[in-house]
């Protein structure tokens, strides 16, 4: 037997993300999730962040529904900041990042450059953690969930390209002449996780648009995608941060989101099965070809085990450090392609490639990254030597939690839906039951 499915492999699995849920309690703070000191304390010279609290909240809707005692606390605190502190009172829509405190009336206090834009890459993890809690049913998650989705549609899906927009004045009244594929990518998966919960294919069909603008891109690079476009949609492949080594703005090709791209895509894949529906066969192709390409540019460039985080668009390494989400990512994208695979009728032989890629990368996870149970090391050097990361404080757990647990999900329905449904430790492809998907209302009632 290999491990995964295995009883004490489960079990290994299980320790380490219950351990790195019970890590993550530290960053609540009055007003969300806080990013934490390598020293375990608040970073309070760091702002309170959308994406962040997003993340954080979604993690503790998961362990919520895995019925880890003490989640719901944090979760429900979660909701209720997204849901109120974050809210812009004059504009609408969320601010990307606010104080720590309140002021004097109990309202969240924008930071000053978040009175500047909005961004839908914070916003792509609110919606997912706004799913997420409808899932686990939390108190105001629901009336989140429909506030998020008004604004999502009113401001930032253009239905010019069948994509997202990257950031937006405050206002709304201007849309920036740039767009990052890391908002198209995190809001992919937010929109999975809608489709579900809502019982509205349509956000199947987006994620889907925007998962076939990026096989189009990538099958005429050799399979690999940039993270940046201009207002038109054309590749500025020189563009970065301060430098090509820039982690927040990185130049070139990102290991990391490669592999979530190829996840993401066959996710899609198995929803349309289970709807009932005909997958385009280019998803499977994506996905195999994008792991692939991504696996030789990504992992042991320089013989020794690890990811370097970006290559430029021939290949060749750019910024070798080895960030910890990025086998990560790596993990979660081997195994989907193992399930995708079992699922459309493979023997446990003809998986063996993924199985020897998810044992190496966490074998690499194991001995390099987990400092202890519930820490795990942000950056290592080519080298895999400790090094100070470039990103503030300690790494939040969204990353590591999902690689820890796709092992013993399907891959449909999403996250917070499988747990919700009992398929813990049930990864075999679920029953055809079409849940709530027979009634399409909402669109079939339009005109």
């Amino acid at each position: 037997m290999g491990w995964i499915e295995s009883v004490e492999h489960n079990r290994w699995l299980s320790h380490q993300m219950q351990a790195l849920i019970c890590a993550g309690r530290r960053a609540m703070v009055e007003t969300g999730f806080g990013f934490v000191t390598s020293e375990g304390e608040i970073d309070t010279s760091q702002p309170v962040d959308l994406a962040l609290t997003g993340r954080l909240t979604h993690v503790f809707c998961l362990a919520t529904l895995m019925g880890l005692p003490g989640s719901r606390k944090y979760a429900d605190h979660g909701i209720k900041c997204l849901h109120k502190y974050f809210v812009d009172p004059e504009h609408g829509g969320w601010y990307p990042a606010i104080k720590h405190e309140l002021d004097a009336d109990g309202n969240g206090i924008p930071c000053d450059e978040a009175l500047e834009t909005k961004s839908q890459y914070a916003n792509s993890f609110m919606l997912l953690a706004a799913a997420s809690g409808v899932a686990a049913n939390r108190p105001g998650a629901h009336d989140l969930l429909l506030e998020v989705i008004r604004d999502q549609e009113a401001h930032w899906w253009d239905e010019s390209v069948d994509r997202v927009r990257h950031r937006c004045s405050r206002d709304y009244s201007e849309v920036a002449k740039y767009y990052g594929m890391d908002s198209n990518l995190h809001t992919t998966e937010a929109y999975l996780a809608v489709a579900e919960v809502m019982n509205d294919p349509i956000w199947i069909d987006r994620a889907t648009s925007i998962l076939k603008f990026v096989y189009d891109e990538a099958s005429q690079n050799d399979w690999r995608i940039g993270e940046h476009y201009d207002e038109n949609w054309r590749p500025m492949r020189e563009y970065h941060g301060h430098s090509r080594l820039d982690k927040s703005v990185p130049y070139g090709v990102v290991i990391g989101h490669q592999f979530e791209w190829s996840r993401l895509a066959l996710h899609v894949r198995a929803a349309n099965r289970t709807l009932g529906r005909q997958s385009p066969d280019w998803l499977l192709e994506f996905a195999r070809e994008m792991f692939e390409r991504t696996r030789v540019d990504g992992w042991r460039r320089n013989g020794q085990p690890g990811f370097v985080y970006t290559v430029d668009f021939e290949g060749k390494p750019v910024s070798t450090n080895h960030m910890y989400w990025v086998a990560a990512e790596g993990i979660a994208a081997t195994v989907a392609l193992r399930r995708a695979h079992l699922d459309d009728g493979a023997s446990l032989g003809e998986v063996e490639h993924y199985d020897h890629c998810y044992r190496s990368w966490l074998d690499f996870i194991e001995e390099f990254v987990i400092e202890e149970p519930g820490q795990f090391r942000r950056e290592l050097d080519e080298s895999n030597a400790v090094v100070e990361s470039s990103l503030p404080g300690l790494p939040d757990n969204y990353h590591a939690v999902q690689a820890l647990m796709i092992p013993r999900l399907p891959l449909w329905p999403p996250f917070a839906s499988a747990l919700s449904r009992g398929l813990l430790d049930h990864p075999q492809e679920p029953p055809k039951d079409r849940k709530g998907f027979s009634l399409f209302k909402r669109r079939d009632g339009e005109d």
